[in-house]
């Protein structure tokens, strides 16, 4: 790589979000270190060095090795798969000017399902309510569809309307399995939701073979691109930190 594409990736990480405003703040804090007297000036200094720290972290692939990846890599891809079912859950709707149309998260996670169900031709649960806010049709409906414009039949595809968050995909799913008599499925969502949704399955009395998909970031060896500030890693992580609150939310609840 050439000392100018270098220079190029460094720039580009500076002066566009988020490195650009971590630069702005840290500047602002330092001046306000440097150039105030009054000590309590200096502390809000210091702690806005801190939050550009973590802001900092949060922002780079070196984030994603200490929030992200250890919930990616909480379940490894199985080699074999067994259960009764597929469950896939579902991630958003997307409003364009085409009309409804499912996000890449629920799309990578169907291709994943529809994948298995060709090679197992287990039945698929896909499982999803309409977006809150939004006047839309029902994740699952527009799941649904994406199967059947895919060849998968009618009858080997089965629509959960109404759960609005994992725990209710867990509820719901669970009822439908237990009109089936069935006690094992297949789960298919995000890696950095799959600890999550794993948890929330076993307390409705399933037994689950995780099958992650949709990763969200590099998994390799540090480099030098990985300290440097980029939206993706940024996504990747919040992600992250989201699944981190829902874990702790979780913890307390029970069917």
């Amino acid at each position: 790589m050439t000392a100018l594409l270098y220079l190029e990736k460094f720039a580009s990480a500076i002066l566009t979000p988020p490195g650009l405003l971590i630069l702005i703040f840290l500047i602002i804090a330092v001046i306000l270190i440097k150039r105030s007297e009054e000590r309590r000036t200096k502390i809000s200094g210091v702690v806005m060095i801190i939050l550009c720290f973590f802001a900092y972290l949060l922002s780079t692939g070196f984030g994603t090795h200490l929030y992200l990846q250890p919930l990616e890599n909480a379940y490894s891809v199985p080699r074999t798969v067994s259960g009764q079912a597929i469950v896939v859950l579902s991630s958003g709707i997307i409003i364009s000017p085409e009309g409804q149309v499912l996000d890449n998260h629920s799309i990578a996670r169907l291709s994943k399902a529809h994948e298995l169900h060709l090679q197992t031709k287990l039945p698929i649960i896909v499982t999803g309510s309409s977006m809150p806010g939004r006047s839309t049709s029902t994740v699952a409906e527009l799941m649904r569809n994406w199967l059947l414009d895919r060849g998968v039949a009618s009858a080997r595809v089965i629509v959960e309307p109404r759960a609005q968050t994992t725990w209710e995909n867990a509820r719901y799913a669970s009822d439908i399995c237990s009109q089936f008599n069935w006690s094992s499925v297949v789960l298919v969502t995000s890696a950095v939701h799959m600890k999550r949704a794993v948890s929330s399955f076993e307390k409705f009395g399933l037994r689950v073979t995780p099958f992650p998909t949709d990763y969200m970031y590099d998994h390799t060896k540090l480099s030098y691109v990985d300290f440097l500030p980029n939206q993706r890693a940024l996504d990747a992580n919040l992600a992250a930190l989201h699944e981190y609150f829902g874990q702790l939310r979780y913890l307390i609840k029970s069917p």
